[in-house]
């Protein structure tokens, strides 16, 4: 029991630093330095990891390197559109718009 523990702990102690290392890589098409748009690059040794990350290059600044994928979808763009109804306009509470107000 205490080798199979001592295992464990041996393998945790030697995948938390890699989990890290890919947690903190930048995630997404931009180019981390300039924000311009990245190509993929495919390499035959990172084959087994591709849906996890891929080699990229920056296609303005020429930086290369790795990259995690993101499995977000961008959010919608909302566009805000003033709705007015055209028989309020003429309301009694609206002072300004030349009504009276008693």
């Amino acid at each position: 029991m205490f080798w199979m523990f001592m295992t464990a702990l041996w393998v945790v102690m030697l995948l938390a630093p890699l989990a890290l290392l890919v947690a903190l890589l930048p995630s997404g098409r931009d180019c981390p330095r300039c924000g311009g748009e990245t190509l993929l690059l495919r390499h035959r040794m990172l084959g087994a990891v591709r849906r996890f990350m891929g080699r990229r290059w920056c296609t303005a600044c020429g930086w290369e390197g790795m990259m995690r994928y993101s499995h977000r979808h961008p959010a919608p763009v909302l566009e805000l559109a003033e709705v007015r109804d055209e028989a309020d306009d003429d309301a009694v509470w609206r002072g300004e718009q030349g009504g009276t107000v008693f």
